[in-house]
């Protein structure tokens, strides 16, 4: 009963231990419902969140039923407010759901703000001569380039990794969102369950130019992010690398997802690798006394966005 990475329990484990739960729905003894969490104090306030690194997590729910959609989505439906409905009192649960969620309407019909993200997916990843074609030609080029001056090595540690994105964020002038050992820990995790990898560029030098990670389930791979260093950007070191993880990906499956991102930079580099563009959803409820304080941070957010996109939000090229 797995809907991606994101609800397994060695990785939520690794991300977020001791420091995440579920509530579950049993039927005949078997789970049926699932949306795990992790929980947080803040100020006095309980807060209900995706642990870090996952990105795509949600309701996890069996509806194989006779019928079409519509005994589908009553199903559905009920079971998710099931869950829901079992969620401790909290003044803020904020949830990332995954793109193949059947439906967010449980969450807006018990007061939920549902939230429309972007991402880009190549689909198809058995075909990478196709895949490369649809990556914009100047983008090509630079990966091109890059593979004439740089290595591409396969890390089993997540250090010169931890490094980079390190570099990338003091290069923007903020603080990695989570702490160092998250990242550590997802990444021995996935590389040693082979569900995952992170891949450096290095030059004649021995001079780490970029580092990036990503994992996969049985459907689809998921970029996780990186970084680069910043006397180093002008290699074209990211683009190489994250081409190297399409094709990594393909040995695994048909799909790559990108981190998605609502910053213009960020979403216009992702949009020249040439993926469709696919809609997933945040559902977010705050109590009276959280509002005020999750309006605010959603302002400082919004200030530390749009720097980070001025400086061309990380993008690695």
């Amino acid at each position: 009963m797995t809907l991606s990475v994101f609800h397994e329990p060695w990785w939520l484990n690794a991300v977020s231990p001791g420091g995440w739960t579920e509530v579950r729905v049993d039927e005949d003894g078997r789970t049926v419902a699932r949306l795990p969490y992790a929980e947080k104090r803040r100020l006095g306030l309980r807060l209900l969140v995706s642990p870090p690194l996952s990105n795509r997590l949600g309701p996890l729910v069996v509806v194989e039923l006779p019928g079409g959609n519509e005994a589908r989505l009553r199903r559905f439906d009920h079971l998710v407010g099931e869950l829901i409905d079992r969620l401790p009192p909290a003044d803020l649960v904020r949830i990332p759901m995954h793109p193949d969620t059947l439906s967010w309407l449980p969450f807006h019909r018990r007061g939920f703000r549902v939230e429309p993200h972007v991402s880009y997916v190549i689909d198809r990843l058995d075909d990478l001569d196709s895949a490369w074609s649809g990556i914009a030609g100047r983008t090509r080029r630079v990966i091109r380039n890059a593979e004439r001056r740089l290595e591409v090595q396969r890390d089993e540690s997540a250090d010169r990794l931890a490094a980079m994105v390190e570099a990338t964020y003091r290069r923007q002038r903020l603080g990695v969102p989570y702490d160092p050992s998250v990242l550590h820990r997802a990444v021995a995790a996935s590389v040693s369950r082979e569900r995952g990898v992170v891949l450096t560029a290095v030059d004649d030098d021995e001079r780490v130019h970029s580092s990036l990670f990503c994992v996969w389930d049985d459907r689809r791979a998921w970029y996780l992010g990186g970084g680069g260093d910043p006397e180093l950007r002008s290699s074209g070191a990211g683009s190489l690398l994250m081409w190297e993880l399409i094709k990594e990906a393909a040995k695994h499956v048909d799909r790559f997802d990108f981190e998605g991102s609502m910053l213009p930079g960020v979403e216009h580099y992702f949009r020249k690798f040439g993926g469709r563009q696919e809609t997933y959803f945040f559902a977010t409820r705050s109590s009276l006394r959280m509002t005020p304080v999750w309006a605010l941070q959603q302002r400082l957010s919004a200030v530390s966005a749009a720097r980070r996109d001025r400086q061309d939000g990380g993008s690695q090229r």
